[in-house]
């Protein structure tokens, strides 16, 4: 199993999911609050989201609150054998009207406020509640998946995901509880009896604001995922997807990329105003251009400054490689002399990378600008 995922969120804007698929991704995990309220809506969203997705091979899984609308009603009762049954009905419906559905994903999959139960049979009653559910998506099509979004600290999630195609532990963030992820994935696995698992992950720290995280930190938790449980990970993203955002199938703790400049011209020395290409080549410690699994993860950035006085030329600017060798063009605009009283400026060229396991590569050329037809 690999799943390389990404959460999308009805009534946002879509990604490029051409783009995300050469990226590394394998799955677009759908949010939708209308099944039960209302199918038609449901359906027609879904819909619009599978043209969206034409043109690609990515698989659709689509995310439902289990057991609350969004205002936080109930919306099933899995003790309630008519709540069941109508959740069964909508799912059998939408995944026969749309095959292009690969599977379902129950989110928040917890006991609510139902009382009357004990620990111990509310877990039995989510793990019988999973059971029939995945018969019921079965009997459309074997091949389709049902998966359950829980806390990983629940006392039902072994019981549950024994049921499930797998399951979905809501762990996020390189700390859960104070637990570090690598552990807090090896708590969970020994749980689940090695059930398949997908690791959700989150780009943005909602406890500020929803600031975006670095890509770094982002491709170093993707990194210790792939370590303990393969390429099985899902990302609460949209619509927060970080700029050359990549979805690697690799462990890359232990990769070292090698960044090189050139310029083709003597003494790296070039008129005034003139363009230029800059060649950025990219190698392994081995000497061996990047696999593209690896290059899908490379995202890179360059700023322009004046040497002598340190003033910004050209703020960092992202490009994204897409190969091993890359020219990255530097404009007539940006080879300008700044100071007016002078014939001839260097400048220093930055340029920085992410990879890999969200290690970090910064390399300079240093420019020679002349104006060749004297001082203003």
């Amino acid at each position: 199993m690999t799943i390389k995922g990404l959460y999308v969120i009805e009534n946002n804007p879509y990604p490029d999911f051409k783009e995300l698929e050469n990226r590394g991704l394998t799955h677009v995990f759908y949010s939708d609050s209308f099944l039960l309220n209302n199918f038609t809506t449901c359906k027609n969203n879904v819909l619009e989201l599978v043209n969206e997705m034409e043109g690609t091979d990515l698989k659709l899984h689509i995310n439902l609150n289990a057991f609350k609308a969004a205002d936080q009603s109930s919306l099933v009762d899995p003790t309630n054998k008519d709540h069941r049954n109508q959740l069964k009905t909508a799912l059998i419906q939408l995944l026969s009207d749309i095959p292009a559905v690969d599977g379902i994903i129950f989110e928040d999959f917890h006991w609510q406020m139902w009382s009357g139960y004990d620990v111990v049979q509310q877990g039995e009653i989510l793990a019988e509640f999973a059971k029939e559910m995945v018969e019921a998506i079965h009997s459309v099509d074997e091949s389709k998946n049902l998966s359950a979004s829980m806390v990983w600290t629940s006392p039902a999630l072994g019981l549950t995901a024994a049921e499930l195609d797998f399951v979905i532990p809501k762990i996020y963030s390189p700390k859960s509880s104070g637990i570090p992820l690598s552990t807090t994935i090896k708590k969970v696995l020994e749980k689940i009896d090695a059930k398949k698992m997908i690791v959700d992950l989150i780009t943005y720290d909602s406890a500020v604001n929803l600031t975006p995280r670095s890509l770094s930190d982002i491709y170093n938790e993707i990194s210790t995922v792939i370590k303990f449980n393969g390429a099985n990970y899902c990302l609460y993203a949209s619509p927060w997807i970080p700029y050359g955002l990549g979805f690697p199938s690799e462990d890359y703790s232990f990769t070292e990329i090698n960044v090189n400049l050139d310029l083709v011209s003597k003494h790296k020395v070039i008129p005034e105003k003139s363009s230029r290409i800059i060649t950025i080549s990219f190698l392994d410690q081995n000497n061996n251009p990047l696999s593209n699994d690896l290059l899908s993860t490379l995202v890179g950035e360059y700023k322009i400054i004046d040497q002598s006085t340190g003033r910004l030329i050209k703020d960092f600017t992202h490009f994204i490689p897409d190969n091993s060798i890359y020219e990255l063009t530097i404009s007539s605009d940006e080879n300008r002399i700044i100071n007016p009283d002078v014939s001839q400026e260097n400048h220093i060229i930055t340029v920085s990378v992410v990879y890999g396991d969200g290690k970090k590569e910064n390399e300079e050329l240093l420019l020679t600008i002349q104006n060749l037809l004297g001082i203003n």
